[in-house]
């Protein structure tokens, strides 16, 4: 088979899965109406409860990294593409995993095994799910993942009295989905940062994060080279001489934060000293530091959902919470699911392009949770996690209104 060099950095995490089967489910204590029992064990993996086999749950797909580091597995075997890339990576197994104990003190990476795989198997000629490679070539042609939007409209909706520095204390990275399909998250940052006095800019050739790639094994292929993307990102960033990076996409987060930082660090051979921020980060030390106030009362009762992204993959649950309690008039209701046990959204790791129904089928279940809770919205902190739901709405023909929390921070100025 050759060297299998992005999974064998990942050997001991493959290895010491228990296989004990407690990433299949969650330990739920609902916060409002009774929908479960109280104290319940309720699912946590959307790709296991789906296909209903071992081999996609994380232990599973644990034990298939092993057989693939021990030479059994034919990567180029079409059997494999729906076990490896029917799956958001939502990192609910990970989260789930006894090995993180006071007494051990590690956590295994399934997420980033699923990753090396699908790496290891795209670079040794799999075939991707079509949507996925057609996605990855774009990104290499027109730096954006859309099809056919191109890089020079990347930022069309920019107000035309907007005049922005070339350099700045505060980098807004825009992220694809906000700047070419959910443009009125974008236009509301802007306008909040505006109205706060917040010095930024923006960089005058952004690129994809890389996101969708690293997801999906596109890492190092024909059409594009992450490595390439990221340094790319990094150089021009570091142009605008920000202190800090504020991104509003939940992916972009975890990229610049964890991916640029650490995770890939060594793949992607990258190093900044950027601090990065998710735009509610800031908006929470705005808020607390007077100088933003919300003056508008929304009179809204709404439930928030935990982008995977934001929460369990880089630890982020308090500030988009502690913003929406600061608009008058907002009353938080939780979801029986949430913070680190929060029910994916089902669009990230590929999905949302590989398998849209699943992907809706998914965000339909988030549905149902808030529709129990007698919400009048549910807002998230991610412009993906804002479409999917959104489509998931349409889709059950769902009264809910669907709102990032940017969103509802700019119309309460």
């Amino acid at each position: 088979m050759g060297e299998l060099k992005y999974l064998e950095r990942l050997k001991e995490d493959a290895y010491n899965c228990l296989h004990c089967r407690l990433c299949t489910f969650t330990w739920s204590w609902p916060t409002g109406p009774n929908v479960w029992p109280e104290g319940s064990f309720q699912p946590s993996c959307p790709s296991g409860e789906k296909f209903k086999f071992e081999a996609f749950y994380g232990g599973g797909r644990s034990w298939l990294a092993r057989a693939m580091l021990q030479g059994k597995i034919d990567l180029k075997d079409p059997a494999l593409v729906d076990v490896l890339f029917a799956c958001p990576t939502c990192a609910n197994c990970q989260q789930q995993c006894t090995l993180e104990e006071p007494q051990v003190g590690y956590r295994h990476r399934i997420v980033s095994l699923i990753e090396a795989m699908r790496a290891e198997a795209v670079k040794a000629g799999l075939e991707l799910p079509k949507k996925q490679r057609i996605f990855g070539e774009h990104i290499g042609k027109e730096h954006n993942p859309y099809y056919p939007e191109l890089q020079k409209d990347r930022f069309a909706w920019l107000p035309n009295d907007l005049r922005l520095p070339e350099k700045a204390e505060n980098l807004y990275f825009v992220g694809c989905t906000a700047a070419y399909r959910q443009k009125e998250i974008a236009k509301a940052t802007v306008d909040v940062f505006r109205r706060a006095g917040v010095d930024f800019t923006i960089m005058k050739d952004e690129w994809c994060c890389s996101s969708p790639l690293l997801r999906t094994g596109q890492w190092e292929t024909p059409w594009v080279n992450v490595k390439n993307i990221a340094q790319h990102n990094i150089q021009e960033a570091q142009k605008t001489e920000a202190k800090r990076i504020v991104t509003a996409c939940a992916g972009c987060y975890r990229t610049w934060k964890l991916d640029y930082g650490h995770e890939y660090k060594d793949i992607l051979e990258t190093s900044h000293n950027f601090e990065v921020l998710h735009t509610t980060e800031l908006l929470e030390k705005l808020v607390k530091n007077n100088e933003l106030k919300f003056q508008k009362d929304l009179k809204m009762r709404v439930t928030y959902h935990d982008p995977c992204h934001l929460g369990r993959h880089t630890g982020v649950y308090d500030a988009p919470r502690n913003v929406l309690k600061a608009i008058p008039g907002i009353e938080l209701v939780e979801m029986p699911r949430t913070r680190e046990n929060a029910w994916c959204c089902g669009s990230g790791g590929g999905v949302k392009s590989g398998y849209p129904d699943w992907a809706v089928e998914i965000a339909g279940e988030r549905i149902k949770e808030a529709e129990a809770l007698g919400v009048d919205a549910v807002v998230s902190a991610c412009p993906f996690c804002c479409r999917n739901i959104s489509d998931a709405a349409t889709k059950y023909s769902s009264k809910l209104k669907v709102y990032d929390v940017i969103e509802l921070a700019c119309q309460a100025l």
